[in-house]
């Protein structure tokens, strides 16, 4: 995606709906943990280190909660809103950690629309194969003309 914004959704405000949802599958591979501690500063070792994650009884080391979240500025400027949005707010709550190598299912979902300020609430969540919630919250986005 270059910085022009070609590869993102183009969308017009008045043709999304409440309920429109899209979504973005990842994986929290080490070298992506590893690429945001760096980027970050972030170098919890809950993160970067397996054996002292281990020792303090998860399967291995950690994803970042913010590293997750960060895939939810993905969506809403490439996919929905797309290519004219701008985020105004967004609310995490982190439900369970991600072990390296989780794979993920995030969606987010149109709650409201603000038509007098052309702002969307998304609702989003971040769902592990099993189904567990791993991440909810809540995106505002200003759509501009």
């Amino acid at each position: 995606m270059s910085a022009e914004g070609k590869g993102a959704a183009v969308l017009r405000y008045e043709d999304i709906e409440v309920g429109r949802k899209a979504g973005l599958d990842v994986t929290l591979g080490g070298e992506l943990i590893d690429a945001f501690a760096r980027l970050t500063g972030d170098v919890n070792p809950l993160h970067v280190d397996d054996a002292f994650a281990r020792d303090k009884g998860f399967p291995g080391r950690l994803a970042h909660g913010l590293l997750v979240g960060a895939f939810f500025s993905a969506i809403a400027g490439t996919l929905l809103p797309g290519r004219d949005c701008l985020l105004q707010s967004a609310r995490f709550e982190f439900k369970r950690p991600a072990p390296a190598g989780t794979r993920l299912r995030l969606e987010a979902v149109v709650a409201r629309k603000v038509d007098a300020v052309r702002t969307l609430v998304l609702d989003i969540s971040a769902r592990d194969p099993e189904g567990n919630l791993v991440l909810s919250g809540r995106l505002q986005a200003g759509v501009r003309p």
